[in-house]
Parts: structure tokens; sequence; C-alpha cells
């Protein structure tokens, strides 16, 4: 599979040129192209070539927001009549756009990042707004968290994470990540599901910085919907597989339970880097009880300081009967990926059964 960024091909570069010439015609085509594709392209990441696409534009449409800000709408126009679907990727560059003309002109700036989200979310270029004029940004969202079209209520929730991925850091937030609750609960209950995400991602990094006030904003939400139980619980996700028993007992997940019999092997004690770890689990039940289960497994990766670094992932969550057994076969892969780099040595690999560690096992990981 071709990396991300290959995604703005020259034939992909050259029909949007085509379409700024029908904004602007003194853009031309394939000279639009050739700015585009000027040295080192080649060697530049995706943010560096989404930041490359924004810069050509704002050469050619040289002025404030406010002379540009038509020029942007028509061109989403023209995009829509050829077939171009809303919430599109790669046309995230507009919003870059709008940060390199408009931080000055924080009214006009607003008005198009309410359309260009709808087209290509605005959430990353928002926060430079964060950054620079907070107080008229924090209220501009908590206006928009009212807006009738549901992607622009998503910006509200998903432009002001405390920790959004790929997003600049805004320390106003992190050091009060409650300033954005009222957001929260006006949108947790959303009738839209990618607004309903976002707010569990956002409530998700609230729960990294201060458990405590995701645990309290969710209690007393559950039995509403099955799907915004569903909402809730991913927005408890990182304390679920951390464990936490207040928001285990939220799914009534018994952390005091533990099987009957227990049998944990691995098929070897050695895995090369591009092979999987292959485990078996096989657990009873007693004879009185029924439990729900949350079967989980962590790895301890070592790092390369020698220390280890613990990741949690999923096995399944079940309803056991009285006198049940399961058994449960897993491989986890070790075939190499651009977000971990694994380092030979002594890794290990527990259980966790409602989010205690019930055992553990160590294997050596070596080079492929």
């Amino acid at each position: 599979m071709d990396p991300l960024k290959e995604m703005y091909s020259r034939e992909w570069v050259l029909n949007l040129g085509n379409h700024l010439n029908v904004v602007d015609p003194k853009i031309k085509p394939l000279e639009f192209q050739k700015q585009v594709f000027s040295s080192p392209w080649k060697e530049m990441e995706l943010k560096e070539r989404i930041n490359r696409l924004a810069e050509v534009v704002v050469q050619n449409w040289q002025g404030p927001i406010a002379e540009i800000y038509q020029n942007i709408l028509t061109l989403i126009d023209s995009l829509r009549n050829q077939g171009v679907s809303d919430f599109n990727f790669p046309y995230i560059f507009l919003n870059d756009i709008v940060t390199k003309s408009g931080l000055s002109d924080f009214q006009t700036s607003m008005k198009a990042f309410e359309k260009i989200t709808v087209f290509s979310s605005s959430e990353f270029a928002i926060r430079f707004f964060y950054k620079q004029h907070f107080d008229k940004t924090l209220k501009q969202m908590f206006l928009w968290s009212k807006h009738k079209d549901p992607m622009v209520r998503r910006l509200a929730s998903e432009g002001s994470r405390p920790m959004l991925p790929w997003g600049i850091g805004i320390p106003e937030i992190k050091k009060n990540p409650e300033i954005h609750l009222s957001i929260l609960e006006s949108l947790w209950d959303d009738r839209n599901e990618i607004v309903r995400r976002s707010v569990a991602n956002h409530l998700n990094d609230i729960s990294k910085l201060n458990p405590e006030l995701v645990l309290k904003f969710c209690n007393h939400k559950f039995g509403k919907t099955p799907e915004l139980d569903k909402t809730l619980k991913h927005s408890l996700r990182t304390l679920l597989k951390k464990g936490n028993t207040q928001a285990l007992g939220f799914f009534s997940y018994n952390t005091k339970w533990k099987p009957q019999k227990f049998k944990f092997s691995l098929s070897k004690k050695e895995v090369k880097v591009g092979n999987a770890l292959e485990f078996k689990i096989a657990l009873s039940q007693n004879s009185k009880d029924k439990t729900k289960l949350r079967l989980e497994y962590k790895i301890g990766f070592r790092l390369s300081n020698g220390n280890h670094g613990f990741k949690v992932f999923q096995l399944g969550e079940r309803m056991l009967l009285p006198s049940e057994t399961i058994e449960i076969t897993k491989k986890h892969s070790f075939a190499p990926i651009t977000t971990r780099v694994y380092y030979p040595g002594t890794h290990t690999v527990s259980i966790l059964l409602n989010g205690n560690e019930y055992d553990m096992r160590k294997f050596e990981l070596k080079r492929g």
C-alpha cells in the first residue's frame, strides 16, 4: 500500500489546478502543478505536502482572507459539482489557506472554517486561532456546538480536544480540560454518530489528564439507549484498559472475580521479528454463577533503554455461564509497522480478567 502522502499524485494536482482555473483564470493548471511539485516535493512528508499546496494557492491569491474567502467557496462548489464528496481529507489544505491569510481577521476566518469543515475538516487549523485568539475561539466553539450542520458541531468537539493527534498543543486546554465540558454535555447524545464519536475521543483525552472528571461526567448517563452507552464506553476506553474499578463497574464487570480453573501457555518462548507470538488460555466458571467477563492481554514491549512499555489489547467480552469452560488461541503479530520499533530482548505477555492482571509469561524477541 502506498503511503498516504502519495494521494497527491500529478494527476490529482493537475485536476485541482483545472478547478482553480475555473475560479481564477490567471491560475494555469500546468504551471500550478509545476509550482506544487518543485523540489523538495519528493522528500516531503504528508503534512509538508499539505502545507505546500496551501502555500502555492496563497502565492496565487495574494491578499487577506476577506479577498480570497469567496474564491475558496467557489472552488468547493466547483469540486462538489464534479462529484467530490464532503468530509474529504485530501482537501484539508484549504484550512491552511485560512491560517496563512486570516489570523488577523477572526470573523472572516470563522466564516470560512464554518464552510470548509463540512467539505474537509478544520479541527487542526482552528487550533492556530486558539493560540492567537483564545477567548474568541472558545466562544466560537460554544456557538458552533449548537450549529444545524453535524460537521460544524463535530468541529466544536474535535478541534478543542486536549490531545488531538496531529494538532498543535494548546497549553490552556491541557491545564484546564474541563473548559469545554459544557460543549461535551450538549453533544454527547447528539443524533449524529460522528459527533458522538468525537465527544468520546475528547472525553478519552481528558481521562488521561483528569480521570475523575470523566468518571463524574459519565456517571448517571447510562441506560438511555444502546448507542449512547456505546459512546460512553468509547469515552472510558483508556480507563477500562487501565483497570479502573469505577469505569469497569459502570459496565457490571466484577473486578474481584477469579476463574475456577485457569491455564495459560505460549506455543514458543522465542519469536522472531516478522513472525507472531501464539498463546492459548483456558478458563472455567464455577457451577453456581454467571459472570460478565472482559478478556484482554497486555504486551510488555522492550524499549531502547531496556525498560518496558505496555499496551493492552482486547480478547473479547462475553457472559460466562455456570460451569462453562472457554478456550482462546491468539496470535500477536510482530510484523514491522511504522508506529512501533521492535527491540530484541525479553518481552512479557499478561492476561487481564475484568481489569486485573491474572497471569504473566516472558518470551524472547529475536531479530528476523
